[in-house]
């Protein structure tokens, strides 16, 4: 690099046209890089809340299924024994009834909403009639319940969502008469 002008030489001595002086264009370039990150950053954030939106609404199904097992089982736990209807003395009743060693329920199922258990909802007198999940967040869900859960429209949090048998709730057949519900 010789002094005269700021101009480069080639190897042969002839003056080349490029300037060793920086551009201009390199801060343009350098804003234009931050300007992207931003923009990727924003979008990233936007498909995050949509992500999240998208796993709360897997784990309410999953919730409305597993729910669903439970208040089933109960209501085989119940019908299990002809001459004393009653409720499970405790959730892990359902996977061993110790009346008649039957299984009516294959595994407890964790709240998806919390990973932790499920709350069983109890009688008066102890007795397991439900569950429900523990958790407080807002529910996404608010319509198109399957009839044995229509009262869910009106919940707010998931703890509101109870999944309990209730003979009770239960329409009649034509021409048989309702069952008595067991002693809560």
């Amino acid at each position: 690099m010789s002094g005269e002008g700021g101009l480069l030489r080639d190897p042969d001595g002839r003056k080349n046209c490029f300037h060793s002086a920086p551009s201009a264009q390199g801060g343009f370039s350098y804003l234009f890089a931050l300007f992207a990150i931003v923009l990727v950053g924003l979008s990233m954030m936007g498909a995050n809340a949509q992500w999240k939106t998208m796993m709360q609404r897997e784990r309410e199904v999953e919730l409305l299924f597993r729910g669903d097992q439970y208040r089933r089982a109960i209501k085989a736990y119940v019908e299990a024994v002809s001459a004393a209807k009653q409720y499970p003395l405790r959730v892990e009743d359902l996977l061993k009834d110790p009346r008649t060693s039957k299984r009516h329920l294959r595994a407890l199922y964790p709240d998806p909403m919390t990973g932790e258990a499920l709350a069983p909802v109890l009688c008066g007198n102890g007795r397991v009639k439900g569950v429900a999940s523990s958790s407080e967040a807002a529910t996404l869900k608010r319509d198109n319940f399957p009839p044995a859960y229509a009262q869910f429209t009106s919940a707010t949090t998931y703890r509101q969502w109870i999944f309990q048998y209730d003979p009770s709730q239960v329409p009649a057949q034509p021409g048989q008469p309702q069952p008595p519900p067991p002693p809560c």
